[in-house]
């Protein structure tokens, strides 16, 4: 008899621990984001991506332009952001990596991007952009031209 009322505390027990663990979800609040970004009065590159920081509390998060210069945060914590865009693609790898430019350019496969296309250095990081971004509870739309 003993060992089934201590069977029945045991199991009571984790009963409440599952409930109280349960029941500390995230208390933070989100919401959605989109919009347009534009360069020169164009969609941005596709691919581009578009990152947010919230220097406040360090929230981040990031979204890939799509062809048509969209965008979609589907979730963000509730904030001000400050806001940079980041060119996608070979282009990038042979800024960034000087042995790979060279790689391509003896192979023949570099090209040169479209100057229409380049997005300004200003612009690609959220620390330097000069823009921000409030994201409120519930779906918000903001767009860009760089």
């Amino acid at each position: 008899m003993l060992q089934r009322q201590s069977f029945g505390y045991w199991s009571m027990g984790l009963a409440c621990l599952i409930f109280v663990g349960c029941s500390g979800g995230d208390s933070r609040e989100y919401g959605s984001l989109s919009g347009i970004v534009t360069l020169n009065g164009k969609p941005a590159p596709a691919g581009t991506m578009v990152t947010m920081i919230n220097p406040e509390n360090g929230a981040a998060t990031s979204a890939q332009v799509r062809a048509d210069g969209a965008y979609n945060f589907p979730r963000a914590q509730v904030g001000k952001y400050n806001v940079g865009f980041v060119p996608q693609g070979k282009e990038t790898v042979a800024e960034t990596d000087p042995d790979k430019l060279n790689e391509m350019i003896n192979a023949g496969t570099y090209k040169e991007p479209d100057a229409e296309t380049i997005i300004p250095d200003k612009f690609k990081t959220p620390e330097s952009s000069g823009l921000t971004v409030s994201v409120n509870l519930g779906d918000n739309s903001h767009d860009f031209n760089l």
